[in-house]
């Protein structure tokens, strides 16, 4: 089992909802990771918990291409997600 800091996940998936990360660097620093950290942290969310998370070179952020972290975890659709599915990325 990966050992990782349930809160930084937490603020991940905020930022992430709200399409609000900034670029990786930034979104690093935000959440006081190294680069290499935070890429250590993406691929435990899209590959253990297998959230589709892209980026967008447009909004300069990345973004749930599908359902989100709280809509995984409770194995149910809600709100936020059923909203999203219908945002398309530019």
């Amino acid at each position: 089992m990966k050992l990782v800091d349930l809160e930084k996940i937490l603020y991940m998936d905020f930022l992430i909802q709200q399409e609000g990360t900034g670029n990786p660097e930034e979104f690093a620093k935000r959440l006081k990771f190294s680069r290499s950290t935070f890429f250590k942290y993406l691929a435990y969310l899209r590959e253990d918990l297998e959230l589709d998370i892209k980026y967008s070179l447009y909004k300069q952020s990345y973004y749930y291409a599908g359902k989100g972290l709280r809509c995984t975890l409770g194995n149910k659709e809600c709100a936020a997600c059923e909203s999203r599915h219908m945002h398309i990325p530019v």
